[in-house]
C-alpha cells in the first residue's frame, strides 16, 4: 500500500490573503472564510484519496483540524504535530496516552515579553507563540530552555517550542507500526516537515521560502514556487 502523508497549510491549502478566482473555501470560523484549494487540486486530492492511503499530518490543534473539509474523509488523520491521532475523525486514546507517557518532563512556563506574543500551550503536548523577531526569539528561547527536552524552531513569524521526541517523523513511524506500507511518499513546506520527508521513500516539496535548502532527502522533487500551483503538482 501506498501512504501519502501531507502537511496542509502552504502545501495542499493556501490562506485566503493567496486565494484566487473559482478557489474553493475548505476552512471557515466564524463565518470567515480563512483558507482554500485550488479547484484542481481539489479534484486531484479526491482521485488521491481514492488510489492509496491520504493522510494529513499537521502541526494544527484538533479544533483548527476539525475546522478544515477537504472534500474526502481520511481514515487517519496525524493532529498537534504527532501529539493526537485522528481514526475516522475520533480521537484515539491509546496514541494520546502514549503521547503523554513520553512527556518525560512538563512543558517549560513561557510568558509573553517584547519577543514572544500570543502564547498558547497546544493540546498540552507543545507551546505555539509569535514573534516580530522570530530569530531572535529562538535564540533567546534556547537560553532559558532544556534543549535536552525540548527544542525550537520558527516557521516564518511562528514558534514552536516542541518536545524532543514530538515530531512527525516520529509519529509517521508510530502510524506505520500499525499499518504496513510499501511506500511512502510525502509532502511539506517547512523545517517542522523535515523530520517526515528524511523519512519517506519519496519527498515533496514547494520551493516557498520556509524550507531551507541543504537537507538531503529522499527522492526528492521540488515543485513550483508558487503555493498553488505546488498543490497541484504535489
Amino acid at each position: 500500500m501506498v501512504l501519502f502523508a501531507s502537511d496542509l497549510d502552504n502545501t495542499l491549502i493556501h490562506s485566503y490573503r493567496a486565494a484566487k478566482t473559482g478557489d474553493i473555501c475548505v476552512e471557515r470560523r466564524d463565518g470567515k472564510e480563512l483558507s482554500f484549494m485550488s479547484q484542481e487540486t481539489y479534484t486531484l486530492l479526491k482521485d488521491v484519496s481514492a488510489r492509496c492511503m491520504f493522510v494529513p499530518v499537521t502541526t494544527r490543534s484538533l479544533e483548527q483540524y476539525r475546522r478544515i473539509d477537504l472534500g474526502v474523509k481520511p481514515q487517519y488523520a496525524i493532529v498537534a504535530n504527532g501529539a493526537l491521532l485522528l481514526i475516522d475523525s475520533a480521537v484515539d486514546e491509546q496514541w494520546t496516552a502514549e503521547t503523554r507517557k513520553s512527556l518525560n518532563a512538563p512543558l517549560p512556563e513561557i510568558k509573553p515579553n517584547s519577543l514572544l506574543s500570543d502564547i498558547r500551550y497546544v493540546e498540552e503536548a507543545f507551546i505555539f507563540a509569535k514573534s516580530e523577531y522570530p530569530q531572535q526569539a529562538v535564540k533567546y528561547l534556547q537560553t532559558i530552555i532544556d534543549d535536552k527536552r525540548f527544542k525550537v524552531c520558527a516557521v516564518l513569524n511562528k514558534i514552536y517550542i516542541l518536545p524532543s521526541f514530538l515530531d512527525k517523523g516520529t509519529a509517521v513511524k508510530r502510524l506505520i507500526e500499525r499499518v504496513p506500507v510499501k511506500c511512502l511518499v510525502c509532502a511539506g513546506d517547512s523545517e517542522l516537515d523535515l523530520p517526515m520527508l528524511e523519512i519517506s521513500d519519496i519527498s515533496i516539496t514547494p520551493q516557498t521560502l520556509g524550507l531551507q535548502r541543504g537537507h538531503i532527502l529522499p527522492a526528492e522533487t521540488f515543485t513550483s514556487e508558487m503555493m498553488k500551483a505546488a498543490s497541484e503538482m504535489i
